[in-house]
C-alpha cells in the first residue's frame, strides 16, 4: 500500500555559515555544536505553531559523551547536568522548550539508516510535522522538513512505495539532491520516495 505526503518547506547546511540570531544569547551560549547546526535548519521550516517534532540523528551528543566518559574515568563520577544534555532527545527537547511547543516529539537512531528511519516515522504520523536529521560525524551536517498529509499551494507531492532495495550509504547527500529534485527518487532500504505531478 501506498502512502503520500507533502513537503510544504526545507532547510539544509550548504556551507559552515550558522545563523542562529533567533535563538536567545544566553540560550546560544549553551548549545552543542549538535543543537546549533540542527537548529540552523529547523527554524527555516518552523511556523510559529504548536507542531509535532521527530529528530533523527545516527551519533547524537557523541561530544558531550565523550566528555562524560572521561569525567567518570577520572573522578569516577558524573555531572547530572553534563548528562542531562547528553541524551539523545536533549537536541529536540531544548528546541520544543524554546519556542514553547506543547506538542510530542520523537528521536530517532537507527545506525546508517538514521535519516530514512527518522523521516518514516515523521511521514507515518499523517500530521503537520517537522522532521529534522542532524549529525557532527563524519562532518556537520543537519536538513529539515515541514510535511504534511494536506496539499498546499508550491508543495511537492510525495508517494512512499514500500519496497526493499539495496543502496549505497551516504543518505544526506541522496536525500538532499532529492529535495533539490536533481534525483526524481530517493531509494532507502526498506521503501522508495517518489515526486508526484500533477
Amino acid at each position: 500500500m501506498n502512502e503520500k505526503f507533502f513537503i510544504y518547506k526545507k532547510s539544509y547546511l550548504k556551507d559552515e555559515k550558522i545563523d542562529l540570531s533567533f535563538i536567545p544569547m544566553m540560550a546560544r551560549r549553551k548549545l552543542s555544536p549538535l543543537a546549533k547546526i540542527a537548529f540552523s535548519t529547523i527554524f527555516n521550516c518552523y511556523e510559529k505553531d504548536n507542531i509535532n517534532l521527530v529528530f533523527s540523528s545516527q551519533y547524537g551528543e557523541v561530544d558531550k559523551l565523550l566528555l562524560l566518559i572521561d569525567q567518570y574515568k577520572n573522578d569516577n563520577e558524573v555531572s547530572p547536568i553534563a548528562f542531562s544534555s547528553s541524551v539523545h532527545n536533549s537536541t529536540i527537547g531544548t528546541f520544543s522548550i524554546l519556542n514553547s511547543i506543547k506538542k510530542k516529539y520523537n528521536s530517532i537512531s537507527a545506525g546508517k539508516n538514521t535519516l530514512s528511519n527518522g523521516l518514516l516515522e515523521a511521514v507515518m504520523g499523517k500530521e503537520n510535522v517537522i522532521f529534522c536529521y542532524a549529525d557532527t560525524l563524519p562532518q556537520p551536517q543537519s536538513v529539515s522538513c515541514l510535511i504534511g498529509p494536506e496539499k498546499r499551494e508550491n508543495s511537492d507531492e510525495i508517494e512512499v512505495i514500500l519496497t526493499s532495495n539495496q543502496v549505497t550509504n551516504d543518505e544526506y547527500k541522496r536525500f538532499t539532491e532529492f529535495l533539490d529534485k536533481k534525483t526524481e527518487e530517493f531509494i532507502t532500504p526498506f521503501y522508495t520516495l517518489r515526486r508526484k505531478y500533477d
